[in-house]
C-alpha cells in the first residue's frame, strides 16, 4: 500500500516535471519565432517617442515665441485698424452730409 503511495507521487511528479519542461520549451520556441517581429515592435515605439518629444519641443518653442513678442506691436496694430474703420467711417459720413 506505502509502496504503491509512493510511486504514485512519482508518477505524478514526474508528469509534473514533464509538463513544465515542455511548456518551457515551447515558450522559447514562440520567443526565438518572434524576435525579430518583437525588435521592430521596440524600434517602432522608440520612434514614436522621440517624434513625440521633438513635436513637444517644438511646440514649447512656439509658445515660447509667442510670449517672447512683444504685446505692444499687436496693440499698435489693433489700433491703427480701429483708426482707420473710424476714419473711413467720418470719411463716408461727410460724403453722405
Amino acid at each position: 500500500m506505502i509502496f504503491e503511495g509512493i510511486k504514485l507521487m512519482f508518477v505524478g511528479m514526474g508528469t509534473v516535471i514533464l509538463f513544465l519542461s515542455f511548456m518551457i520549451l515551447l515558450l522559447q520556441l514562440v520567443s526565438r519565432l518572434t524576435r525579430e517581429h518583437s525588435a521592430r515592435e521596440l524600434e517602432a515605439v522608440e520612434l514614436e517617442r522621440k517624434l513625440l518629444a521633438e513635436a513637444a519641443k517644438a511646440k514649447k518653442k512656439r509658445e515660447q515665441e509667442a510670449l517672447s513678442r512683444s504685446p505692444s506691436s499687436d496693440d499698435e496694430d489693433d489700433i491703427a485698424v480701429i483708426a482707420a474703420a473710424i476714419a473711413a467711417f467720418e470719411a463716408d459720413r461727410m460724403r453722405t452730409c
